[in-house]
């Protein structure tokens, strides 16, 4: 049996991880974390990769309970914050969507899009594509400005590849209509989005025990993200 989370800890993971290590995570995205390299004391986990140009603020992929990160796909290229990670018992793509002034086209959603795209090698069947997109296919049509690809062909694509958003099948939700929130904005309970997501492959789908959401009367002191946790029974 395996636990996998993703979680925006909005920064200072090393003050918080002890409430999400408490839901006994195996394999755990962090978006807005701390480069462990820098300062903390990260003996809770087996192992960990780190990507992001500021120390205070990346991506983490962080394991436990003895599951080591066996290999890390390497890329030299637009797409910073997708961090490809392969274990003993699941292939993982962590997400962190953001916005991209430079270049709006490609910003949050767009930026999943264009990742896809250059890197198809690095979704398969055996993969999980896990994080914070920071997008909802209700802002597809986005008044500022056109998208290089919005979250309908994110879906495409993904779907393409045999996966599936674990909380849609299982809750028989179609996108756009989630009554579960994974984003509070500016910690508000009146604005509430679902904008975190994990898809498996179909075959992992069928073995996957819980789905777990945070609640926000837990989770909005330590970050206006609330973690979505997946326990999958039979992963290989």
């Amino acid at each position: 049996m395996t636990r996998v989370a993703t979680w925006n800890c909005n920064m200072a993971f090393r003050n918080k991880k002890d409430q999400i290590i408490e839901h006994n995570p195996d394999i755990l995205v962090v978006q807005e974390c701390e480069n462990p390299a820098s300062k903390g004391d990260w003996s809770e986990f087996t192992d960990w990769r780190w990507i992001g140009d500021n120390e205070h603020k990346g991506l983490g992929v962080f394991t436990r309970n003895g599951l080591r990160i066996e290999a890390v796909q390497p890329r030299v290229d637009d797409c910073e914050y997708f961090l490809s990670v392969e274990t003993s018992e699941l292939d993982v793509v962590g997400v962190w969507a953001m916005n991209d002034e430079q270049n709006p086209a490609q910003r949050y959603i767009g930026q999943v899009y264009s990742f896809l795209k250059s890197h198809p090698e690095e979704v398969d069947k055996n993969t999980a594509v896990i994080g914070d997109f920071n997008w909802n296919i209700i802002w597809d049509e986005s008044p500022n400005s056109s998208l290089c690809g919005d979250f309908s062909d994110v879906l495409g694509i993904l779907n393409s590849h045999g996966l599936r958003s674990v909380y849609h099948e299982l809750t028989d939700t179609t996108f756009g209509n989630e009554d579960t929130a994974t984003f509070y904005m500016h910690k508000k309970a009146e604005r509430p989005y679902h904008i975190d997501y994990a898809f498996l492959p179909e075959p992992l789908l069928r073995s996957v025990g819980e789905l777990e959401i945070g609640e926000f009367d837990e989770w909005t002191e330590a970050s206006d993200h609330m973690p979505l946790m997946v326990e999958i029974e039979n992963t290989r």
